[in-house]
């Protein structure tokens, strides 16, 4: 027990360099799911989608978009834990729709949320049913998480008059991958598309400082597929993007032209604008016939922890609104609850053999020298 515990310690601070890829392998639904679902009679009533959690060593924290159709009370909630897995619910919600007038005053949906070593900085989608209807794109600060700030001058990124995000643009997912360097992903549709499902597309932005982005010329940066008959030809949307320090990491919802079954997809690239599909998706698929998450699961977003990727996502079926679900990948050593692999243990079993001879080592050399 010792030495698994030992294992447990040492691994979580493995680099980057030593994660692997989250392309390989194949994710573990956690047995227990959901790990979030709604309150019953609260503002979250009905669901509970687009999981965005930060892991800081020592908590995870988790916002996400809830709401309840009764009262027509929607917006961002949040919630906190200690293994990822057991949550609790602040209770009320963080952010909700602005008043009257306000850009923001239709509803507010959860784009992303980071650290920036001061503050926390959420980027989100807000709407009205006069001048922004087709969405925008909002900044809120927090010190805490739970009090959040807008900006003064909001929305922060608008439709393009004649882009592919004319006709919607939501789910804005940034990341920092350098100092005074943001990068963002978004999801876009333009009004050339009739169908009744348009084709929704994946579109990027850069920024200096989080507030004035610039657009990619280059247009989407992740469209359908072309072939009719893949699992992501209708559209994509929904992205979420991690940097290992040379490449970055996409996942994202992908549905067939029959718009009927989101699955989750995983991407590359070198620079955030080029990006190779991987060979084996969709990398996470819904759940068997009577299951939590039998039609479909989507909104995905992917943490480190240690050199252990997590998964929160969000699922449903024909009888219940979304819940939110974990998964983690088979390459990868376990969370508590999760089931060890022989192969996990044994490579942790070395690198902290390892270790342990390297302080030896340090230490014999120290009291050769004294």
């Amino acid at each position: 027990m010792f030495l698994i515990g030992s294992i447990l310690v040492v691994l979580p601070s493995v680099a980057y360099a030593d994660v692997p890829s989250a392309g390989t392998g194949q994710w573990v639904k956690y047995p227990g799911n959901p790990v979030l679902a709604p309150t019953p009679g609260s503002w979250d009533a009905d669901y509970v989608v687009g999981p965005r959690v930060l892991y800081d060593g020592h908590i995870f924290r988790m916002w996400y978009n809830g709401g309840n159709t009764a009262t027509g009370t929607s917006g961002v909630g949040y919630a906190t834990s200690n293994d990822g897995i057991v949550w609790a619910k602040y209770g009320v919600r963080v952010l909700m729709p602005g008043p009257t007038g306000a850009w923001d005053s239709g509803e507010v949906e959860l784009g992303s949320v980071i650290w920036n070593g001061t503050l926390f900085l959420m980027w989100y989608r807000g709407s009205n049913t006069t001048s922004l209807g087709t969405g925008a794109v909002g900044l809120a600060t927090s010190t805490n998480g739970t009090t959040w700030v807008r900006y003064d001058h909001n929305p922060i990124l608008k439709p393009s008059r004649f882009g592919l995000d004319q006709k919607y643009l939501a789910t804005p997912y940034s990341i920092s991958p350098s100092p005074r360097s943001y990068d963002m992903w978004y999801s876009g549709e333009d009004s050339a598309n009739q169908k009744i499902s348009p084709t929704s597309r994946l579109l990027y932005a850069t920024s200096l400082d989080g507030v004035d982005w610039a657009k990619w010329p280059g247009g989407a940066v992740l469209s359908p597929s072309a072939d009719p008959n893949a699992w992501d030809s209708g559209s994509v949307y929904s992205p979420s993007v991690i940097y290992d320090g040379s490449n970055f990491e996409l996942w994202y919802t992908g549905m067939n032209e029959s718009y009927i079954m989101p699955q989750i997809g995983f991407a590359t690239s070198p620079d955030g604008a080029n990006w190779t599909r991987s060979p084996i998706n969709p990398v996470l698929g819904p759940g068997g016939s009577g299951s939590w998450d039998s039609a479909g699961v989507e909104q995905p977003n992917v943490i480190l922890y240690g050199n252990s990727y997590l998964l929160y996502y969000d699922g449903f079926s024909t009888a219940a609104g979304g819940r939110i679900g974990l998964a983690q990948n088979s390459g990868s050593v376990a969370v508590p609850e999760f089931p060890v692999s022989p192969d996990a243990l044994l490579s942790g079993l070395v690198l902290c053999i390892t270790l342990c001879f390297i302080r030896r080592a340090k230490v014999i050399s120290a009291d050769d020298s004294n």
